[in-house]
């Protein structure tokens, strides 16, 4: 008793959801000198644009009562600061600091001796270093002097280079760039025959999700003028064959329903004015029919395709048994 109860809720959200589905979404498209304006309905609920939602003030106000417990300032606020003391005692620092000056000269005079003496074995050193360098580049320039090894090459003159026979194993090198035009373009081959078996069907279901588009309560309404009569007429005639070309074409493509389309022809003035209305509609149940009906087929094509793959394995395995079976009995 319960499963039943179960199934027969599940039934009915299933149902609920599927008469939800089958509304179409509606989009209403309005242009004119004033602008585009665009919006986008589904049943009760505006998708685009939405309404601003209001903004509540975070700040709290304060009750009027509040400012009564604060304390007024004083007017006269130095008198109000306390005091710093002073202490009568002398100040130490200058005599410490004469101390300090005193003392500097004595440390200085040491210092600069130290470095005189410093500086002078260092230069000694340095002069004793250089003479014993300059010996032993001397000995080893006069032992290791490499040979120098001239070669002359014939110089070709230029009948020698026009008539100048390449060997014939020889072979240009190819260039890196030709190498990975020839890998990209064999690349674009292979994925293209990876996905040619699927472009018929999703063209053919691409069409019905382009058809499953409605146009419809559409009204195109065009004026159109010049001050001359002839160039006005002449004007009014190329306008009114491309808006019905054009409204042939989209017919072809979508669902178009036409309700009005009209040019007006103004002889004495120049102008253009328009004004397009429409509604595009589309149901949701058509979009996820067609979404699955392309799915099921694709993955017949993948499966197909697949045991086809398995069915050549399996021959080059015959025929390579085959093979060696022919040179055993041969041997």
């Amino acid at each position: 008793m319960i499963t039943i109860i179960v199934l027969w809720i599940l039934l009915g959200i299933i149902a609920v959801i599927v008469i939800l589905l089958h509304f179409s979404i509606t989009a209403r498209i309005d242009l004119n000198k004033k602008g585009f304006d665009l919006k986008v309905r589904y049943m009760f609920f505006d998708i685009y644009p939405r309404k601003p939602k209001k903004k509540r003030s975070k700040k709290a106000e304060l009750p009027e009562d509040s400012f009564d417990d604060f304390e007024e300032f004083e007017d006269n606020i130095e008198e109000s600061l306390p005091i710093p003391q002073t202490d009568d005692t002398p100040d130490k620092t200058g005599e410490v600091s004469e101390q300090i000056v005193e003392a500097k000269p004595e440390k200085i005079e040491k210092n600069e001796a130290d470095e005189n003496v410093s500086v002078a074995e260092v230069e000694d050193k340095q002069e004793d270093i250089s003479d014993i360098d300059t010996d032993t580049n001397v000995e080893a320039g006069a032992e290791d002097k490499p040979e120098k090894i001239t070669v002359k090459q014939e110089k070709k003159g230029f009948a020698g280079k026009l008539f100048h026979k390449k060997d014939k194993g020889e072979k240009k090198p190819v260039s890196k760039s030709k190498e990975k035009k020839k890998s990209k373009f064999y690349e674009l081959k292979a994925q293209y025959k990876k996905v040619k078996p699927y472009i018929p069907m999703g063209w053919k279901y691409f069409k019905k999700l382009l058809k499953a588009i409605r146009f419809t309560d559409t009204r195109i309404v065009l004026d159109v003028g010049k001050e001359d009569a002839y160039e006005a007429a002449m004007l009014y005639g190329k306008v009114q064959a491309g808006l019905f070309n054009t409204i042939a074409i989209l017919a072809g493509v979508f669902t178009v329903k036409l309700k009005k389309a009209d040019v007006n022809c103004i002889f004495d003035e120049k102008k253009f004015g328009y004004d397009v209305h429409t509604l595009v509609r589309v149901r949701p149940s058509t979009l996820i029919a067609i979404g699955f009906c392309t799915g099921v087929n694709f993955l017949k094509i993948y499966l197909s395709g697949r045991r086809k793959k398995k069915r050549a394995a399996k021959r080059r395995s015959k025929e390579l048994a085959a093979k060696k079976n022919e040179v055993k009995a041969t041997n």
